[in-house]
């Protein structure tokens, strides 16, 4: 080969290079990396799916056995969805074999079964939550909450210690399992025992939820930005998750600061990008 042609094939090597490069380069850079957020969602419910049956349980507990409570919005009658059964350390609350829906547009039925020490409010008391064929919007709820009465904090308001060991069978396939410790404090409607739409509570706390998915998700809610569920609401309305996933990154899910009754919070993510997410 001569010399010319020599240059020629190799200067021709080198430009096809650079061509595989830079094109190579520019793919990574427009390359849109996504990112599984269903952890954010699958959270809320199981989180919020929890928190129900307590406040369900504990309505519970201060009508007399027999009586029916009154979540019916569909209803022509006066009637409730559930009728209370209560014996001397134990309710079952029974929503019978069919949907009914309550009062807060969710779907239920099955049986949620309590056997308590003492009265809700009581300081000392425990409450051990358990279901019976228990379906929240088509979702089977399984597993236990067991809530321990702490009594009263230094502004006088009742505080729990709650442990969940439970799971979310959803209705569209996949389990979601929660194992987590919260501490709930009840700071407003404390005082008006028989008027739950006025109960408000904060929820801090920490604890592992495994995804439908399968992989095993770290959750922490900070004291200083906790969870504020409402009675009055169907979702959380204010509060902060931090999120640590399989590998160490962490995400923070934001309800916001002031308590709002809506279904929106944003998730925002290693890279500051915020995403909407709506709760279920």
């Amino acid at each position: 080969m001569s010399r010319s042609k020599f240059i020629l094939s190799l200067s021709t090597i080198a430009v096809t290079l650079s061509v595989i490069i830079i094109a190579a380069s520019c793919h990574r850079q427009n390359k849109v990396i996504t990112e599984d957020t269903g952890y954010a969602s699958e959270q809320s419910a199981s989180e919020k799916t929890f928190n129900d049956v307590e406040d369900i349980s504990y309505h519970a507990s201060v009508v007399s056995s027999g009586s029916s409570m009154n979540y019916r919005t569909t209803a022509t009658t006066s009637l409730g969805c559930a009728t209370v059964h209560k014996s001397a350390d134990s309710i079952v609350i029974d929503f019978g074999t069919t949907d009914c829906i309550c009062t807060d547009g969710r779907a239920r039925r099955g049986q949620i079964i309590v056997t308590y020490t003492g009265k809700y409010a009581d300081s000392g008391s425990i409450h051990k939550i358990t279901f019976n064929n228990f379906y929240q919007n088509d979702n089977k709820v399984t597993g236990t909450k067991t809530v321990t009465n702490m009594g009263t904090n230094a502004l006088g308001q009742p505080w729990f210690n709650v442990a969940v060991n439970g799971s979310v069978t959803l209705s569209g396939g996949g389990t979601i399992s929660a194992n987590w410790n919260r501490v709930r404090t009840w700071i407003a409607g404390y005082s008006t025992p028989s008027n739950f739409a006025d109960d408000v509570y904060s929820i801090s706390g920490s604890g592992t939820m495994t995804r439908a998915n399968g992989t095993t998700v770290t959750i922490n809610i900070p004291v200083a930005t906790p969870l504020i569920v409402a009675a009055g609401c169907k979702w959380i309305e204010a509060g902060t998750i931090t999120f640590t996933l399989p590998g160490g990154a962490t995400r923070s899910l934001n309800y916001g600061t002031t308590p709002v009754c809506d279904n929106q919070a944003q998730l925002t993510l290693a890279n500051g990008k915020v995403i909407n997410i709506t709760k279920p």
